[in-house]
């Protein structure tokens, strides 16, 4: 932690993750003890680029509660070799907030795979309350996947925060709703 009491911060981050350890939210954690270790786990985290060595991958980016990841991430894996035994998925996130990144990569003819690749990651969020997204929207990829996470009252209290922020409909046109919206 960088706040302004790193004892303080440190000593606090060590008893939540022992909590969560006790609680079996986690199996293991690491704590960078020096600006060189912190640099190396940042490294790690951010050298997604070896998965394209696995091309072609898809990504994904979903959320739920913490409490459901090890349960999620099962049954994504359990659908995914069922249908793509020598796939490669590399999963990784961000503890605090229940968003997980995806990159799977099923074989080299994987690009007509899509659609059953989405469906694998996607319709285990249901049963768990998840959400097919998380820090990068929803967009016209997962556009197709909205009702599986937003009941209908949901989705129409979007619609109409759509219509009073945008009555033109000229903000993002058709990422989310396919009809253009006007007051």
């Amino acid at each position: 932690a960088m706040g302004g009491d790193p004892q303080g911060d440190h000593a606090r981050l060590e008893a939540a993750l022992g909590d969560a350890y006790e609680q079996g939210l986690i199996a293991d954690a690491a704590i960078a003890t020096s600006d060189a270790q912190r640099n190396q786990m940042w490294a790690m985290r951010d050298d997604v680029v070896q998965t394209f060595r696995f091309a072609p991958i898809f990504t994904f980016d979903v959320s739920m509660r913490i409490s459901k990841m090890e349960a999620y991430v099962d049954e994504v894996n359990k659908r995914l070799k069922a249908r793509y035994p020598d796939c490669k998925n590399f999963i990784f996130g961000h503890m605090g907030d229940g968003n997980l990144h995806l990159v799977v990569s099923v074989g080299p003819n994987g690009r007509d795979e899509k659609e059953h690749v989405e469906r694998a990651v996607y319709e285990p969020l249901v049963a768990i309350a998840g959400s097919v997204s998380a820090e990068h929207g929803v967009g016209l990829d997962k556009k197709p996947y909205l009702e599986l996470c937003r009941s209908e009252p949901e989705i129409a209290l979007m619609r109409s925060l759509k219509r009073s922020l945008d009555p033109k409909g000229i903000l993002n046109p058709g990422k989310i709703f396919d009809a253009v919206v006007s007051a």
